[in-house]
């Protein structure tokens, strides 16, 4: 594995990990150091007696080290990888793994193996399941009924109160749905929130907000009526989760994928990671989600601008894109050049079949080639070849950047379209690539 110097420095958990990596990224603060083409280890010399012990699995980019450090990876991980990468010779090539790194690398393989097989193993007590689902029915059939009241009151007596009070007026709904364990609605009821009331427009915002929660609990209450794949797309929706096993029981794609974007968001104690990928020889794109309680960190680093080779498997719906890792065989560094949509009249034909097809569907990605950035009174916009130009919804500092990165030039990018604005999420241009969010 070849990575950057900077591509390191992007795993770094933070700025004071960031700069110890670099002093440790010296030949002579390491006692020994070795090199294989699935692994590093070497011992760095601490204040202690015993050098801490650090190795860095090549193939999944995972970190372990005997040092204290909760940080993850730790200073001594940033520092063994960044001196390899800049100085590979100094390094001890190795025909075989170490004993001690061999077994914790067959230690985490054999574990994952492990977590499924007892997964599979465990057997399955249908009546129970069958009265836990029953009861879960129920809790949500009384939310839905209390959401569409709730809703009908709104409208009845006007929005133009809300912003007054625009962390609160929906407040005793959305805690109603988390009680009756419809978590989607919850979610799209807070997203009522981010809405920026001081903001010209904001009542077209949430009006289509609130008509799409209540279009979605219309289709949930008439779910009879569809087929079972539209069936399985409105329970998630709604909130019912759908097991990993079930999900791994799909078809598996096979491909390699640009990590195009890496995003987190925190609530309530639990961090949501969100990470977009496409497959090169499917091209088709495919979302990572990742929670994370506490303090608990992510078990693998996916640096965006790199390619992943695995197995994904598709969560069921309409319009399949949420997916699981089913088998990792690679993350390369490095990316290859893109196709993308040239026009941005095209991309807004994309947009409407996909809501057409989908109509609850928020965030639709794109790959888009040939596109500018331009400032014009007071706005951001995204230019294309044609001079057709589309709202971005970046904050004004990161659009500057992609200013200054593009100079005013032409450059490929992937964005998400929500709510009639695009999100540069990163930008490619001259074999470079720039992750903006």
């Amino acid at each position: 594995m070849s990575l950057t110097h900077d591509q390191i420095l992007q795993m770094a958990p933070d700025e004071a990990s960031k700069k110890a990596g670099q002093q440790l990224a010296n030949s002579a603060k390491w006692v020994e150091k070795y090199s294989h083409e699935k692994a590093l280890w070497g011992d760095c010399q601490g204040s202690g007696s015993k050098p801490y012990k650090t190795i860095i699995d090549l193939q999944n980019l995972a970190f372990k080290c005997s040092c204290p450090s909760r940080k993850f990876p730790c200073k001594h991980g940033l520092g063994l990888l960044l001196l390899f990468a800049s100085q590979e010779i100094a390094f001890s090539k190795q025909e075989a793994l170490a004993e001690h790194v061999a077994d914790w690398i067959s230690k985490r393989d054999a574990k994952a193996e492990n977590k499924d097989q007892k997964k599979e193993d465990k057997p399955i007590d249908e009546k129970a399941q069958q009265k836990r689902i029953e009861a879960r029915e129920k809790k949500v059939d009384a939310g839905i009924e209390e959401l569409r009241i709730w809703l009908k009151d709104v409208v009845r007596t006007g929005i133009m109160q809300v912003p007054q009070n625009p962390y609160q007026f929906n407040h005793n709904i959305t805690t109603r749905m988390v009680d009756a364990q419809a978590g989607g609605l919850a979610a799209q009821l807070r997203k009522m929130n981010q809405i920026n009331f001081f903001e010209e427009g904001w009542q077209i915002q949430l009006s289509r907000q609130l008509a799409s929660v209540y279009f979605l609990t219309e289709a949930y209450q008439n779910k009879s009526h569809l087929d079972e794949m539209w069936q399985k797309e409105l329970n998630t929706l709604i909130g019912w989760p759908t097991s990993k096993e079930t999900v791994l029981e799909q078809t598996p794609v096979t491909d390699h994928w640009l990590i195009a974007s890496k995003t987190y968001q925190e609530e309530a104690n639990i961090t949501t990671e969100k990470i977009w990928l496409y497959g090169y020889d499917h091209q088709q794109f495919a979302l990572l989600l990742n929670f994370y309680a506490g303090n608990q960190l992510p078990q693998h680093i996916y640096n965006t601008g790199n390619t992943l080779h695995a197995d994904l498997c598709f969560y069921p719906g309409v319009r399949p894109i949420r997916a699981i890792i089913k088998q990792q065989h690679a993350l390369q560094p490095g990316f290859a050049e893109l196709p993308g949509v040239s026009s941005l009249q095209t991309g807004l034909e994309q947009i409407a079949d996909q809501l057409a097809t989908q109509p609850f569907v928020v965030n639709i990605p794109f790959i888009l080639s040939e596109m500018k950035i331009i400032f014009d009174k007071g706005s951001w916009y995204l230019q294309d070849q044609d001079q057709f130009i589309f709202s971005l919804s970046n904050s004004e500092e990161h659009c500057w950047d992609i200013l200054a990165i593009s100079k005013g030039t032409s450059f490929s990018c992937f964005v998400l379209y929500e709510y009639k604005q695009l999100h540069i999420h990163s930008v490619w241009l001259h074999q470079n690539f720039y992750f903006i969010q």
